[in-house]
């Protein structure tokens, strides 16, 4: 019993001696916020390279931080103000500044806020001037040009993962810095993923469940066929080929209940691209499959479209409705710089592979039927033909072109597939959502 009083008080005690603080402002090298220590004296300090270059004391008043801590007389006088020396935070490209609060005297506690990063003027000009490097990859054009400024060794291999990999770590590194951050490259883009992001998260969570159409053991009782995982590798890779000047439509094949089409058409708006969709809008033909039946995946045309005015942008859409072979026998689709098929059948991919030559030929190709094992190691597609496997079609007709196909595994059952000669490779899936995790 008499341990246990001790302990609490121990513990009590510790507590009350804990440092406290917070920065609320940033503004180029002005910094303000609040700190204080129960029991002694405190100090605000920046650092650069574990040498102190500014320090300051905390001497405004903060009612507000006094209520939130029980009017403890500290805290009463916590705020603060900081000004970190121009001469050494530029004195670099990019230069750190650990912003700590320090107890003066007993044992000298520290406690780190934030660590600042300051690029320099002359790197900020030159990073929004930046020149055209000549490198291309799977992240937009003015992205790697303003990489390529400081750092060029780490967009010299971008078609691999490691490649990606480093691109990504120089890519944390000037979304941290406010200086580059904000430069149109930088921001256009960020706002772009997260928006778009978050406008997937949104669709995830409300887009109806399950087909009732249909009893709960059939293969389309559900209704989110794909992930957001999967989609936004779409997403992503609409926002590359546009930056490297790929022109035309983004044409989407077999829609089912509309939830792709839902994500998709607002990256499409978002990007000012049309989107034309294609369905027959009763299910899939009938063919020699053994795993799917004439009629399966049957989403209504205005079930669709109610779908994509609730949870997409209906304004960028063009709905084209009927079988492939029916619609592609007088209809001839737009210029298309991007296409995305989750058509199920070797017989659905054969009858749309006439819109191939409407592709620029450095568009990207998304299908939802996709396993690992299609990619090999030296770059080709291995897909044996199959009443159920619509890859076999998308690659003979791509060899008839002279623009034999390479591409990689994404996730869940989509694979992106583009041209091996001018292609614009699409991201590796895994990295793109580590990527987001660096945008927050």
């Amino acid at each position: 019993m008499i341990a246990t009083r001790l302990f609490s008080r121990w513990r009590r005690h510790r507590h009350d001696r804990q440092l406290r603080g917070n920065l609320d402002a940033i503004a180029g090298n002005q910094v303000s916020g609040w700190a204080f220590s129960p029991v002694r004296p405190v100090s605000i300090t920046a650092s650069v390279d574990g040498k102190r270059i500014a320090s300051a004391l905390p001497t405004i008043g903060r009612e507000d931080v006094a209520r939130s801590f029980d009017g403890s007389a500290n805290a009463l006088i916590s705020g603060f103000r900081l000004t970190l020396p121009p001469e050494q935070i530029y004195r670099g490209e990019i230069t750190e500044a650990v912003i700590a609060v320090q107890e003066e005297g007993g044992d000298g506690r520290v406690l780190e806020l934030k660590t600042l990063a300051f690029a320099s003027p002359d790197l900020v000009s030159r990073m929004a001037q930046a020149p055209d490097c000549g490198i291309t990859g799977p992240f937009p054009r003015e992205v790697i040009n303003t990489v390529a400024v400081l750092w060029p060794q780490d967009c010299a291999a971008l078609g691999t993962v490691q490649g990606q990999a480093r691109f990504i770590s120089r890519l944390k590194v000037l979304a941290g810095t406010p200086a580059l951050a904000s430069l149109p490259a930088i921001a256009n883009y960020c706002r772009y993923l997260r928006s778009c992001w978050a406008h997937c998260r949104f669709v995830d969570d409300h887009f109806p469940t399950t087909n009732t159409n249909v009893a709960a053991q059939g293969a389309d009782f559900h209704c989110k066929p794909n992930s957001v995982r999967e989609l936004f590798s779409i997403i992503h890779q609409l926002y590359v080929l546009k930056s490297w000047g790929v022109t035309g439509a983004f044409g989407e094949f077999g829609c089912f209940k509309g939830f792709s089409t839902s994500m998709l058409s607002f990256a499409a708006r978002e990007l000012a691209l049309d989107m034309h969709v294609f369905d027959s809008f009763e299910g899939l033909p009938p063919s020699d499959s053994t795993g799917y039946a004439a009629g399966d995946y049957a989403g209504s045309l205005d079930e669709v479209s109610d779908h994509v005015r609730r949870f997409g942008a209906p304004d960028v859409v063009t709905f084209h409705k009927g079988f492939f072979a029916d619609t592609f026998r007088e209809y001839t689709p737009p210029p298309l710089m991007c296409l995305w098929m989750d058509v199920d059948l070797e017989v659905s991919a054969r009858d749309l592979m006439v819109v191939a030559d409407r592709l620029d030929p450095r568009a990207t190709l998304f299908s939802h039927e996709s396993v690992p094992d299609l990619f090999a190691a030296d770059g080709s597609i291995v897909a044996v033909p199959n009443p159920d496997n619509p890859i076999p079609p998308m690659v003979e007709r791509y060899e008839q072109l002279g623009r034999p196909l390479t591409g990689r595994f994404l996730a869940g059952n989509t694979g992106a597939f583009w041209p091996r000669e001018g292609g614009i490779p699409a991201m590796d899936n895994e990295l793109l959502l580590q990527l987001m995790r660096v945008l927050g």
